[in-house]
């Protein structure tokens, strides 16, 4: 650990030392975190927060502040923040403004995620569950650093001869704008603008694996998983709802809406090697975890770093957009605009 003349720290290089040692599921929860590990701060630099009605709701960085630039009537420049316009005052008007600037950047192509472009809405809430502040095109949740929620169903299935577990997989389709061709989770979705978290599950187990609702709705709700990563998309800040669904020993899943090429069972013993490989989806890898933890496959004698892989699993996201790391700014004086409600 270094600490600089303004009192920045820079844990890199304590980071990199770690990485050595650590073992393969540590690695890649590090690389789910790579943002959260970097101190809350892009490869690109300090990432200003994005103030809605007196909270922040993301966090932007050098390389889409420098566009927000050009929407001074939506996007309000100050000097450790971005402003949503305050005469932006309902979330018709707030969605109705931010749409306007996305679909413009998106016609520049000058920003990578929009060009997965999914006419889909997220909203976007000060806390999950309330009434949203707005809602806004799913690729460009990472733009802004607003947090993102989904639902993933982890599906298996019990040998008749020996009772032993399997796991479901899903390979993402070819044709998908992220991480095409890779395995993933079983069922996987967005909580889409308007829905609960039930709902998308069921929708996606339908449309992904053609599980009945009635056997959908058998899943056991296994809380949350959390992490805080960036890409060359932007900054992911997922919570996800996890379920548990034990499937019959005959069941084949079969996709539906053409987003997934195949699914493929493996034991639970080969689970963890799968999904430590390069050809696992990284933001899926906290689900996968989570779940042989919560079963008895990940254990703290298996594990040595079993405490701080507990914490990679579960990022306290809430708290970290009531209290951004102001000390990360340039600034020796930043701007608290952010209200502690």
């Amino acid at each position: 650990m270094i600490v600089t003349a303004n009192g920045i720290v820079d844990l890199s290089q304590d980071d990199e030392n770690t990485m050595t040692i650590c073992s393969p599921v540590m690695k890649v929860l590090r690389r789910c975190n790579s943002f959260l590990m970097q101190g809350l701060t892009s490869v690109q630099g300090y990432c200003r927060p994005l103030v809605v009605c007196g909270r922040q709701v993301g966090a932007i960085r050098p390389d889409v502040a420098c566009y927000l630039l050009d929407y001074p009537q939506v996007f309000t420049p100050a000097p450790d923040a971005f402003i949503l316009n305050p005469q932006l005052d309902t979330y018709s008007k707030r969605s109705n403004a931010i749409e306007l600037v996305l679909r413009d950047l998106r016609a520049k192509n000058v920003l990578r995620a929009l060009r997965g472009w999914r006419d889909e809405c997220f909203n976007v809430w000060v806390d999950f569950g309330t009434e949203p502040l707005f809602q806004m095109e799913r690729s460009a949740i990472t733009v802004l650093g607003a947090r993102a929620f989904g639902v993933h169903i982890t599906g298996y299935t019990r040998s008749l001869e020996d009772g032993r577990m399997k796991i479901w997989m899903q390979k993402r389709s070819l044709s998908k704008p992220t991480y095409p061709g890779m395995m993933d989770t079983m069922v996987g979705g967005g909580i889409t603008a308007g829905l609960q978290p039930l709902q998308v599950m069921v929708k996606e187990a339908q449309e992904e694996a053609s599980i009945p609702e009635h056997l959908a709705k058998t899943a056991h709700s296994a809380g949350t998983v959390s992490f805080f990563t960036e890409s060359e998309r932007g900054l992911h800040a997922n919570t996800e709802f996890v379920y548990d669904l034990e499937l019959p020993s005959d069941f084949v899943p079969c996709n539906n809406d053409g987003e997934v090429e195949g699914f493929e069972v493996v034991p639970v013993e080969e689970y963890l090697d799968r999904v430590t490989s390069a050809k696992y989806k990284l933001t899926s890898v906290p689900v996968a975890v989570d779940f042989l933890i919560r079963h008895g496959f990940i254990t703290p004698e298996t594990e040595p770093e079993y405490p701080a892989l507990m914490e990679l699993l579960h990022v306290p996201l809430d708290q970290l957009y009531r209290r951004w790391p102001q000390f990360n700014s340039p600034r020796s004086s930043p701007v608290n605009l952010i209200s502690d409600v």
